[in-house]
């Protein structure tokens, strides 16, 4: 590598910005994450889109076959879909090939022992190294994330933090166990030895969790439908990255109807539309809300999702920060009682009511109603009392 590529390489590691996008199953989130990574590389910024969701429809929104080698769809924007089966054969056939053959020697044939080898998170652990690996290359200016659906995203953002607890501890095990059992296991074990690839794979995660977790690089977003479950559901993602010290920068409502409709079906859906808008607007506050409006036809191919990307973002950069104050809420715990703490700012507070409903805490101040979904910590707990101050509302629990 010369002198100048070398210098290219280490500005754009600097400037590097990586963006995930979660949601439930069936709100958009490939059509806006690919309307993102569209705008970017007509930006002049070198993007790389990345599917991780096992059900890939990215393929289908720009309109060209993938693969999990990044592939160019034109200038600037390349893409792939991660597959996990590909991955295992190719990257990961040492840790498969151990489970496999100690479940073939436990009695499984060699069909279903090649199945169940796929080790509990080594779905989330191929996604996460993808990511690392297309970090670390400096090939890119922007790398935008289209996560799985919410319950699989949160896994693979825990899964840096339970991977290193998980690894000292099978470690210390195994340790443990070879030390005095080695002569009467060692015809079951696989002669190849997995555990000395663990701290290498360790030191991966945590590199890859100082990169997530700085704003400055990595932003979140939550993309939704102006619908009840669907907003339970971002919610529960919003509580859960926050707990992990992740940042949510924005959050994108797609399916809009406009409210101009000369269609009278659609005036009943329109209103309810605005009832759960405004609930978002208020329940993500401070962080940014950004609207796509409900469209007759698919959006299909790069013209069509730069379209979708004016329309959402407007003149502004779909890859700058749009927020970094702080986490918006934080779970503390104190003198054997635990604080949560909702970061509302220019709030002033007049009348404050609190109600918890089954996994919810339900806030109005003076006008101003946000739900919470809360972490299990968190739930079947009574609330004690509240205070604001420093621009927080802090909630303690029994």
């Amino acid at each position: 590598m010369t002198t100048v590529e070398r210098r290219c390489t280490k500005e754009r590691q600097i400037d590097m910005r990586i963006i995930l996008y979660l949601g439930k199953g069936g709100v958009g989130k490939t059509t806006i994450s690919s309307a993102t990574a569209v705008r970017a590389a007509r930006e002049g910024k070198r993007v790389l889109i990345l599917s991780t969701d096992i059900a890939h429809s990215l393929a289908d929104a720009l309109g060209r076959d993938l693969s999990d080698t990044p592939i160019e769809i034109e200038k600037n924007l390349f893409a792939a879909e991660v597959n996990i089966l590909a991955e295992i054969r190719k990257n990961w056939s040492e840790f498969h090939d151990y489970f496999s053959t100690i479940l073939m020697q436990g009695g499984a044939s060699e069909i279903v022992a090649d199945e169940l080898a796929i080790m509990p998170g080594m779905e989330e652990m191929i996604s996460l190294r993808h990511i690392w690996l297309a970090e670390k290359s400096g090939k890119y200016d922007v790398i935008i994330v289209d996560a799985a659906p919410t319950g699989e995203t949160m896994r693979l953002l825990a899964l840096p933090e339970s991977y290193q607890w998980y690894t000292e501890k099978v470690a210390t095990w195994h340790m443990k166990t070879i030390s005095f059992a080695y002569p009467l296991i060692q015809k079951l074990m696989p002669k190849k030895n997995i555990f000395r690839l663990m701290p290498e794979i360790g030191s991966h995660m945590r590199e890859l969790h100082r990169v997530l977790q700085d704003p400055k690089v990595t932003s979140f977003r939550i993309v939704l439908n102006p619908e009840q479950m669907v907003i339970k559901e971002a919610l529960r993602a919003q509580t859960y990255l926050n707990l992990f010290g992740y940042t949510l920068d924005a959050a994108v409502v797609n399916k809009v109807f406009p409210e101009n409709t000369s269609d009278p079906y659609l005036h009943a859906l329109v209103a309810q539309q605005k009832k759960y808008r405004e609930m978002i607007l208020s329940c993500f506050y401070p962080t940014p809300v950004f609207t796509a409006t409900h469209r007759e036809t698919e959006v299909i191919g790069t013209n069509a999702l730069a379209e979708l990307a004016t329309e959402i973002f407007k003149t502004s950069s779909p890859t700058q920060v749009f927020y970094t104050a702080q986490r918006t809420q934080e779970v503390q715990k104190e003198n054997g009682k635990y604080l949560m703490k909702l970061y509302l700012p220019n709030v002033e507070i007049d009348r404050l009511q609190m109600n918890v409903k089954g996994d919810e805490l339900l806030i109005e101040v003076n006008n101003f109603r946000k739900n919470i979904v809360l972490p299990n910590v968190l739930v079947g707990k009574k609330t004690d009392y509240a205070k604001y101050e420093n621009g927080s509302l802090n909630v303690f629990f029994s």
